[in-house]
């Protein structure tokens, strides 16, 4: 177990092949998540006396005005079926993201915890983004997936 700080964790990241970057200005790290051409920009920050820990991942899809309410109810599905919840949107800024917020007790963390949470965004993101994608450039509605999905 180590003290959790974000050179501790720029440090796993380098392990685990992640290039993590240090943004003074926000103090938090930055790292460029890649999956199936995809990028998705990922963010970590310490909050609240070094015990909680936050990696934030934007999805790069527009959201139109229009397709909020869809995507708010996917989103809701995706977020009651998955294990570590996580999924969530800005309406006002038109932003996508999956979102953990880790509670780490006595300011200690181990690496496994660092490696098992960027696995969950990297699958999260690779598994997910193509329906949130398709309903939030309206490629596909809510409801007309929701049909594909019932009828198999």
């Amino acid at each position: 177990m180590h003290t959790l700080t974000l050179d501790y964790i720029k440090k796993i990241l380098g392990k685990l092949g992640y290039e993590a970057q240090y943004q003074k200005e926000t103090n938090q790290l930055y790292l460029t998540l890649k999956t199936d051409q995809v990028e998705f920009p990922v963010f970590v920050r310490i909050y609240e006396g070094d015990t909680l820990l936050q990696l934030l991942a934007f999805l790069p899809s527009p959201l139109d005005q229009d397709k909020i309410g869809d995507i708010g109810r996917l989103l809701h599905l995706m977020n009651k079926e998955l294990d570590v919840p996580g999924f969530g949107m800005d309406e006002m800024a038109g932003i996508l993201f999956f979102r953990a917020m880790v509670q780490i007790p006595n300011k200690k963390i181990d690496e496994n915890l660092i490696s098992t949470y960027m696995n969950v965004i990297q699958v999260v993101c690779k598994s997910f983004f193509p329906t949130i994608q398709a309903v939030a450039s309206g490629a596909i509605s809510y409801e007309e997936l929701l049909k594909r999905a019932q009828t198999g």
